[in-house]
Parts: C-alpha cells; structure tokens; sequence
C-alpha cells in the first residue's frame, strides 16, 4: 500500500504540471506599441491584448479616439490617459493615453486612431497601424 502513495502523488503532481504547461502555451501575449509604429504592421494572435501607447494632453481638450477598425477581429475596450510626473504641480503637462484592445478572431483590420477635440472635431493628428490576427 505504501509503494502506491508516492505513484499516485506523482501522477497528480505531473498532471497538475502538464496542465499548467499547456494552459501557458496558449496565453494571451500583451504586445505594446507607439508612436514608432505609425503605419506599420503588427501581428496578434487571437486572444491577444494590443496596447497603443501615444503622447498627448488631456488639458488642451484633445484625446486619441479610434475613427476606425473592423470590431469583430480587434475590440477597442478602454483607453486611459496616464499625466507625467508633476512634483511642481504646474499647469498644462501632458501624459500618454493608452488605448486597449483585444484580438478576437483570425483577420486582418487597419486600427485608424485620430487626435481630436471632441467638442469641436478639430484634428491634431492621426496614426495607422495594420494589424494581423492569426
């Protein structure tokens, strides 16, 4: 009876193991990009995250918006605005906004982003970036 004790808490301890290596294989990659990836082309796999880092200035009334993108391959599903670092507590500095969004299913979108004043529309930039879920 003995003998079998350490097999079974061998068996248990390589299936645990195993689980966890297959369930690693398959996990969802965080891929970061910025402003250096402008018109470029960036590849997902599905169930991936995409993150766009980009400057910008939340006190001047403009913030990165996404204008378009096929929704059913790559899902827009928060943007956040992070301010620099202000120990002077002066007025007016920026930060980077980050868009996040997730890769749903194999496909190929065109992410077109656009630096706007909502209230007014005026543009203060855009930035495209093709992206390839496999």
């Amino acid at each position: 009876m003995r003998l079998r004790r350490p097999a079974v808490a061998f068996s248990i301890v390589l299936f645990v193991a195993l689980s966890l290596a297959v369930a690693g294989a398959g996990a969802a990659r965080v891929v970061s990009v910025g402003s250096a990836s402008n018109g470029k082309i960036v590849s997902l796999h599905s169930g991936d995250w995409l993150v766009v880092s980009l400057k910008g200035n939340a006190t001047t009334g403009y913030a990165w918006r996404v204008k378009c993108v096929t929704k059913s391959v790559l899902k827009p599903r928060a943007v956040t605005y992070v301010p620099n670092p202000n120990p002077k507590h002066l007025m007016g500095v920026g930060g980077v906004y980050k868009l996040q969004l997730k890769a749903l299913k194999k496909g190929t979108t065109t992410l077109r982003l656009k630096y706007l004043r909502s209230w007014s529309g005026e543009n203060g930039g855009s930035y495209t970036l093709r992206v390839v879920v496999s």
